[in-house]
């Protein structure tokens, strides 16, 4: 199980490069390490790597330019990846980053 597991993060890890938004680059620290936690329901906590891609990502949402960016990167990455929208929603919560912006509504947008 945890090699499927571990393969299937890697395929869409590798599947991920190719399928965001060229403008989108920035947040692969986060999109990246993730995968395997915002794409798979039953994946328990996020990896260190990927709250710490989280926490670089998110810090730099800091005004209405910058979230907005983010937000945008985020529709337009979610369904391509398979990223499930409520475990984006608990990524900040998981990892203890405290963000400038609520993202369920950033999700919604």
């Amino acid at each position: 199980m945890v090699m499927f597991v571990m393969g299937y993060g890697l395929a869409i890890t590798r599947l991920s490069e190719g399928q965001m938004p060229a403008s989108c680059d920035e947040y692969n620290p986060l999109f990246s390490p993730c995968v395997s936690y915002l794409a798979n329901p039953d994946f328990g906590i996020p990896s260190p790597r990927c709250c710490a891609g989280a926490a670089q990502v998110f810090g730099k949402a800091t005004n209405p330019a910058t979230i907005k960016k983010l937000c945008t990167c985020l529709v337009a990455t979610m369904p391509k990846l398979s990223f499930k929208p409520e475990k984006l929603t608990q990524l900040p919560t998981a990892c203890k980053i405290k963000l400038s912006f609520p993202i369920d509504k950033c999700i919604k947008a």
